[in-house]
């Protein structure tokens, strides 16, 4: 059958482009050299228009954002592997910034790292299911972005790192994996003809498929939400099986229902020059690539601490490139992609500060 004839989404005259951060429909994104400031004026705001517990909540996450960009501004003057562990602990206070504006409970109970180095063994960690009377910091993070903790299960760094886009070819290249996982793809919103009926479409290069195995995309939940492919222009092109009845009264609703639906479909995002870049997980992890980021800065840092050895070892070894790239690179994508969360806005770097 004949797919039907689509062009271009917009509304009030603005295309519609795709956010893993829920928006308004052609909303921009917000340009920021200085994301720190923009939270803590946006937790301000919050904080001087709410009353009672929510207010108390965000004050908390003001505290919690102030604390992070101390430790990142620490960290910058330090060396490995105290530099990893000022970054885990900015990145932690991140966490927990969100957690906050989330009225996940702080402060008030006992918190848990919900984390721990595996004992006995070397290159793993152990991740911590629901703890009576406690907030597991983990736990509520995972959960936020859509991946919750099923119960106690060990994961090996390896595993880790094979599922943070940003590090996935130097993981490839230390011979963690074979085949690239990460489909780079473009996720275009359309409309029918008379703009009654809104869908998505997600299309790669076909010239891909000599290097990934693109058969994958049609795996998991992404089965059951796209069609089979078409061929256009060189793109292999993936059409969104349902179509949403959009009017002026409820695009925004529509668009951020089908934004929480993506949420679902292994797509991982990577912040570049030209703003967020979009990638489809060829194969299914255990967490949201952030949680993994955030998984590697804790080994990182709890290392740095507690196994002097193991991370003499790291630094001495094969694994060093690993331990490198991520300080050198994740700290600062992890840090635009929380304020993003914090502020539900789409925050980039400008052009001219990459």
């Amino acid at each position: 059958m004949a797919l039907q004839e689509v062009k271009e989404a917009k509304y009030k005259y603005q295309k519609v482009r795709f956010s893993h951060i829920s928006m308004e429909p052609a909303e921009s994104a917000t340009l920021t050299a200085d994301p720190w400031s923009f939270m803590h004026g946006h937790l301000l705001e919050k904080i001087s228009n709410s009353a009672g517990n929510n207010r108390q909540c965000y004050k908390r996450a003001r505290y919690f954002a102030s604390l992070a960009e101390d430790f990142y501004k620490a960290a910058e003057s330090a060396s490995m592997p105290a530099k990893g562990t000022l970054f885990y602990y900015g990145m932690m206070n991140l966490v927990k910034a969100l957690l906050s504006v989330h009225k996940v409970k702080l402060e008030d109970v006992v918190e848990h790292h919900g984390i721990t180095n595996t004992h006995g063994k070397k290159h793993s960690l152990t991740i911590s299911g629901k703890i009576n009377n406690c907030t597991n910091v983990f736990l509520e993070f995972a959960k936020i972005l859509g991946t919750p903790v099923s119960g106690k299960h060990e994961l090996a760094l390896r595993h880790v790192c094979t599922f943070i886009p940003e590090l996935s070819s130097i993981s490839r290249n230390l011979g963690f994996f074979k085949k690239p996982k990460y489909l780079p793809i473009n996720i275009r919103f359309c409309v029918n003809e008379t703009a009654t009926y809104l869908m998505t479409e997600v299309d790669y290069a076909k010239g891909l498929e000599n290097s990934l195995d693109t058969s994958k995309f049609l795996k998991n939940n992404r089965k059951d939400y796209f069609l089979e492919a078409y061929e256009k222009d060189g793109k292999v092109i993936h059409r969104s099986q349902k179509r949403k009845r959009v009017s002026n009264e409820n695009w925004s609703t529509v668009y951020k229902n089908v934004l929480k639906e993506y949420s679902g479909l292994g797509i991982a995002s990577i912040l570049t020059r030209n703003g967020y870049k979009y990638y489809c997980s060829l194969q299914e992890g255990t967490y949201h690539h952030l949680c993994n980021s955030y998984l590697l800065m804790f080994y990182l840092g709890h290392s740095a601490r507690y196994r002097p050895s193991e991370i003499e070892e790291i630094m001495q070894g094969e694994l060093r490139p690993i331990a490198t790239e991520a300080v050198a690179i994740l700290p600062k994508q992890f840090m635009y992609q929380l304020v993003s969360l914090i502020t539900s806005k789409l925050c980039v770097i400008p052009f001219a500060e990459i």
